[in-house]
């Protein structure tokens, strides 16, 4: 699995892929790294990002958006694949996804920002799950030009059958950023 990942960065690394934002986030049931680029500025954006959550599931997620300023407002759908290994099925299972991003500054407070995210890969996009899909709401908070403070809270279920939904993360979180 090391294997993988070194083979990711070197690939990013050769397209010439360059990070604005790294970062980790963990709450009580999971830890995430991420390599992002500007979430707040208007224009193409791409993330990828590694989930280690409770009951062994893994998941890489990687995407790529479009950013759209709308006054103050920033809207960012974007389309992405994943690969999950999730402990209720044993085995691995990939998909492309689809999502949007909401982001809204606080007025009073410098910096800050409120945030939405949701992502589903229904039935027909991806291979040995029913569906899986992501939320995330929190405050984005920028402190120092090369810092980033996150905290919110986060879900990401995954399902074999309609009738039934595995929840890996469920709970609050904490993150922080370098930013360059």
């Amino acid at each position: 699995m090391k294997s993988q990942y070194f083979a990711m960065g070197l690939l990013l690394a050769s397209a010439g892929v360059i990070a604005q934002e790294i970062g980790v986030k963990g709450g009580s049931d999971f830890f995430a790294a991420a390599i992002n680029s500007q979430k707040t500025a208007p224009g193409l954006q791409y993330g990828i990002e590694y989930v280690n959550a409770k009951h062994q599931s893994e998941l890489v997620d990687a995407n790529l958006g479009y950013g759209v300023a709308m006054g103050a407002l920033r809207i960012i759908p974007r389309v992405g694949v994943f690969w999950a290994e999730l402990n209720h099925d044993k085995s691995s299972s990939f998909g492309a996804n689809a999502g949007i991003r909401a982001m809204a500054p606080l007025p009073q407070a410098n910096h800050t920002w409120l945030y939405l995210d949701f992502s589903m890969s229904p039935n027909v996009g991806n291979y040995n799950l029913e569906h899986l899909h992501q939320f995330e709401a929190g405050i984005y908070y920028q402190p120092a030009h090369w810092l980033t403070l996150s905290s919110g809270y986060r879900y990401l279920g995954s399902g074999l059958s309609s009738n039934t939904t595995h929840r890996s993360v469920d709970g609050l979180f904490l993150g922080a950023a370098w930013r360059f």
